[in-house]
């Protein structure tokens, strides 16, 4: 029986398996004592013995089973888990990763001596030190014994383009149909049926070269909680817009800077635990992680509450370096000034190491980002932290979007930008706050006294006030003729002609393959304010 089929399917499954057990052992750390989060550590390392064991691949199986047996202890209280052992199953988990690349050989003699070390030690209680050996016990995790679904299959990146290039000029084909005289409305119908089938192809297609921010970050958990351990520093690291999707090209041009941004933050930036408690401060630093969309770019927010940019370093480099005096420097803007950490020869660590010293890891990033048509900007306040925000083109995304219709035209605001739908005229409603028609504001019909009943309003959640307009009657919101769902849209880059309005933010489109223009919610801002 050939077995080269499946040995590929383990090894991308347990890929996956293991992936998500770094994170889970991230979180194990800081709460050590939770059984949920041991009950789901074990159920990941048992999928992956079950699978080596069905392929015989004895090594990986073992020790797979020596590692469940601590967790199912922690699992059950009946050890109690240390940061040590948590640190050993990381080693474990690490041993694994690098077994099932190599399909369960020994293939050094320094791996052959990590594996029986380990082997070693996880045969011992967690509890204590000693070489004694533990009876294993294969009937104490007899009852998860069940089969693995194969809920994925690997696709090269290569054929997703070729795949997306074709339905893309099928749909493009659709601009060079003739017309077609009424009487053939079967016809017309049966091809806007056809059309409307391939739009929501194109829509399932592409969402095979997205990824989602989250998951993406996902990708740098251990290495923070690696870098963190080996600087003495606690560090809890959050996301938020984790759900907004992207290209998976665009994101993977980004892990560079990314792990050089996380190491300057742990280096420079996040104090010691003692040091921030003795300034008032939590004693784990944060690194917060924010992503958005904004007028089809992506930003990605990468910040710290660290101690924040050493000014004094930026002032000497200027002097010595850049020959600078005191008057020159006083001149420059905030933002001159803290760009100068992009200066290749830059560096405020008093010393080389791992992690800093060589001067060049923001110029690294600052050309990475420059690479792909994007722009780098800095914010830094002594003792709150710094704050490194990417803008980035952004071709290709998924967000969540309210869509609706105004007269015969259906666009979207994306989910985020609003606060709450209303009917007009209902009670409660806040009639006293600005209003914006979109009927008017779009140049189309005014709106008639019998649909006004029927119109909805939709309230921004974006405020207006940095835009000039003070906010005093509260926020703004827009009336449209009928909200039609809260749904995913697929949204691309608008065309020369719509760009030039600067009202629209791109093309989405629906999983059925209809198509919604996405209003930019800040422009829908100005448009009032200029109105007033």
């Amino acid at each position: 029986m050939d077995l080269t089929k499946y040995r590929k399917i383990f090894i991308h499954e347990s890929t996956q398996y293991l992936e998500a057990l770094e994170n889970l052992l991230v979180d194990a750390e800081k709460d050590l004592q939770n059984p949920d989060l041991w009950t789901a550590v074990h159920g990941k390392i048992h999928s992956i013995k079950g699978m080596a064991r069905a392929l015989s691949m004895e090594k990986i199986s073992h020790l797979s089973h020596a590692m469940e047996d601590w967790c199912l202890r922690f699992q059950q209280r009946r050890s109690t888990a240390t940061p040590q052992s948590v640190q050993l199953l990381f080693d474990g988990v690490e041993l694994l990763r690098h077994l099932v690349t190599t399909e369960d050989r020994l293939d050094s003699s320094e791996v052959q001596t990590r594996y029986e070390r380990l082997a070693s030690r996880f045969a011992t209680s967690p509890d204590t030190v000693l070489n004694s050996i533990l009876p294993e016990n294969p009937a104490q995790c007899s009852k998860h014994d069940t089969p693995v679904t194969i809920d994925h299959v690997r696709v090269d990146y290569a054929l997703i383009e070729e795949l997306l290039g074709f339905s893309q000029e099928i749909l493009f084909s659709e601009k060079t149909l003739p017309s077609i005289p009424e009487e053939f409305g079967g016809l017309r119908n049966w091809i806007g049926h056809y059309t409307a089938q391939l739009k929501g192809l194109y829509f399932r297609l592409a969402q095979l070269r997205l990824m989602s921010v989250g998951e993406f970050a996902d990708l740098f958990r251990k290495t923070i909680r690696d870098l963190a351990r080996a600087n003495g520093k606690e560090v809890d690291f959050e996301v938020v817009g984790g759900d907004l999707h992207a290209d998976i090209a665009l994101l993977d041009h980004l892990r560079e800077p990314f792990v050089h941004l996380l190491r300057n933050a742990l280096a420079h930036g996040i104090e010691s635990p003692a040091e921030r408690v003795s300034l008032g401060k939590h004693k784990a630093g944060k690194i917060l992680l924010r992503a958005e969309k904004k007028r089809g770019n992506l930003i990605i927010k990468i910040s710290d509450d660290g101690r924040g940019l050493d000014r004094t370093a930026i002032v000497e480099h200027l002097k010595d370096k850049a020959s600078m005096t005191e008057e020159q420097i006083a001149l420059m803007s905030e933002n001159q000034l803290l760009r100068t950490i992009i200066s290749p020869d830059f560096s405020s660590a008093l010393e080389t190491t791992e992690m800093a010293g060589r001067g060049i890891g923001m110029r690294v990033v600052y050309e990475s980002i420059e690479h792909l048509g994007g722009s780098l900007t800095i914010d830094s306040e002594p003792l709150k932290g710094t704050e490194f925000s990417i803008t980035l083109p952004m071709s290709l995304s998924v967000i969540y979007a309210i869509t609706f219709k105004v007269g015969k035209y259906r666009l979207s605001i994306p989910t985020s930008d609003v606060k709450c739908v209303d009917r007009v005229g209902r009670t409660g409603t806040k009639e006293s706050h600005p209003l914006l028609d979109l009927r008017i504001a779009l140049g189309l019909v005014g709106r008639e006294e019998e649909n006004k009943e029927s119109a909805q309003i939709l309230e921004l959640a974006t405020r207006a006030e940095n835009d000039g307009y003070d906010g005093r009657t509260g926020p703004i919101s827009v009336i449209v003729d009928r909200v039609v769902a809260n749904r995913p849209l697929m949204i691309m880059g608008v065309g020369e002609l719509l760009a030039r309005t600067t009202l629209f933010a791109g093309v989405g489109i629906m999983d059925n393959g209809e198509i919604s223009i996405l209003l930019d919610t800040e422009k829908l801002v100005e448009l009032f304010v200029h109105r007033e």
